[in-house]
């Protein structure tokens, strides 16, 4: 495990950091159910991790290491449920906020698949949760692709690996394996070090460098964010879903009226959304502090795990007209990639690993106090299938990791679906909270060539 994902994985120590993300798929039928066993069964052996489990060292600090359950069962992993009431949108974002708040079996591979029956309509929804450790959001898509095909009808020919054989690794192993990773870290540590004796022939350089750096990391650790709004101050271990969509050329449209990114109007838009919830509930305030993950994956990496840096913004809720609130976020969004140290989690990640759980726990909410986080992540672009049955939504939600409220987007097949999953003693009017996004989110859409095109909640 690497060092970014044991501090995700140590901060379920304590419940309100837990780290749960979530996907919602509905689709427009009931799929074969045997065929979707299948699918499941094919999609572990292609991404083996999905059938591993974390093993712990004895003492508790360190990298973890994942192992292949011995005693993987996809029957414990893939469940059937049927939604209560009237099988409205409501009710299935009711039963997936009481399964995602459910704590994950640390024991098995942390990941579980609900299909859930009874939609209105005839149609059908399946609802996938897996512990942030297991992978980030781009490589959730890259594993839940391959569940997915181009036919209703299967296709041939699919190539079929081998189950993976089962791992017997002791928590001694991994102590074991802990010590060895330290060693081979010493020649790296040398190598700083004769670096740092090299750049003694340049100081004013290297000094330069330091100072840089130096003044990068309070920004990108959060230190000197702009203090959280005390509207949005409070938190508990409840967690409330809202999803939303919209077309995605109507994004494309603003991006290109502006010279924004899709990032920036979407960023702009959440963020009008808050100035008008703030505004309804007479509370003034200028900036909130935002965190955005920024992506460090690369073509060969695997699909499981975390590769991400986090990103600092100062979101402008003060800033009333949208054009120039979209620029303000798109030169901050520039600033924070840009910063010496974006990427100092990766680089102190080995140090925090060897802190205690609840220790790593601690710093990790300290660090994290943000009223937004947002992250959009590229889904399939194309129509696509579960077993029969033609995927209509992706609807993604985050974890709520210190956070008031946590916003993500996926575009499938053409349209951009927002799941927010925020904190209920942070948003106490959920309902108003809703309305105000859409309000704000349609207000930047007004830029685009089209204004017809609207942000639609869909509950």
């Amino acid at each position: 495990m690497s060092a970014v994902d044991t501090v995700m994985w140590r901060g379920d120590a304590d419940r309100r950091l837990r780290s749960t993300i979530s996907m919602l798929e509905v689709y427009d039928c009931e799929p074969d159910w045997d065929r979707l066993v299948a699918a499941h069964d094919w999609g572990s052996r292609m991404a083996p991790r999905f059938r591993q489990r974390v093993i712990e060292s004895p003492l508790r600090t360190g990298t973890p290491s994942w192992e292949v359950d011995p005693d993987f069962d996809l029957h414990y992993h893939l469940r059937r449920v049927r939604v209560a009431g009237d099988g409205s949108m409501r009710e299935v974002l009711t039963l997936c906020e009481q399964l995602a708040m459910t704590p994950l079996d640390s024991a098995r591979p942390p990941w579980e698949g609900y299909l859930i029956d009874g939609l209105a309509d005839g149609k059908t929804a399946y609802f996938f949760k897996a512990h942030h450790a297991l992978t980030d959001g781009l490589g959730a898509i890259l594993v839940l692709a391959q569940l997915h095909s181009t036919s209703r009808e299967p296709i041939p020919g699919k190539p079929q690996p081998p189950a993976p054989a089962p791992g017997d690794l002791s928590s001694l192993d991994v102590l074991s394996r802990q010590i060895g990773e330290e060693i081979r870290r010493l020649p790296k540590l040398a190598g700083l070090a004769v670096a740092g004796v090299r750049a003694i022939g340049d100081p004013k350089r290297t000094l330069r460098r330091v100072l840089r750096y130096g003044r990068s990391v309070p920004r990108v650790a959060g230190m000197i964010s702009p203090p959280g709004s005390p509207l949005l101050a409070a938190r508990s271990l409840s967690w409330r879903f809202s999803a939303f969509e919209v077309d995605f050329a109507a994004l494309r449209a603003v991006s290109s009226a502006t010279g924004a990114s899709i990032n920036d109007v979407y960023l702009g838009g959440l963020i009008g959304g808050f100035r008008r919830y703030h505004e309804r509930m007479g509370t003034v305030v200028d900036t909130i502090p935002v965190a955005i993950p920024i992506s460090v994956r690369e073509p060969g990496d695997p699909d499981g795990g975390n590769r991400i840096a986090v990103g600092r913004l100062a979101g402008p809720i003060g800033i009333d007209d949208p054009f120039e609130r979209v620029l303000t976020i798109r030169e901050q969004v520039r600033a924070a990639r840009a910063e010496p140290a974006v990427d100092i989690l990766n680089t102190i990640g080995p140090v925090a690993a060897w802190l205690p759980g609840p220790l790593l726990a601690q710093f990790s909410g300290t660090t994290s106090q943000n009223d937004l986080q947002a992250s959009n992540v590229p889904g399939i672009p194309w129509e696509t299938f579960v077993a029969g049955a033609r995927v209509e939504r992706m609807f993604p939600f985050g974890p709520l990791p210190g956070c008031a409220v946590m916003a993500t987007m996926i575009t499938h097949n053409g349209t951009a679906c927002l799941g927010l999953n925020f904190d209920a003693a942070a948003v106490t009017e959920p309902e108003l909270f809703a309305e105000c996004v859409v309000d704000g989110f349609n207000e930047v859409l007004d830029l685009g060539d089209d204004p017809g095109d609207r942000l639609k909640r869909v509950v």
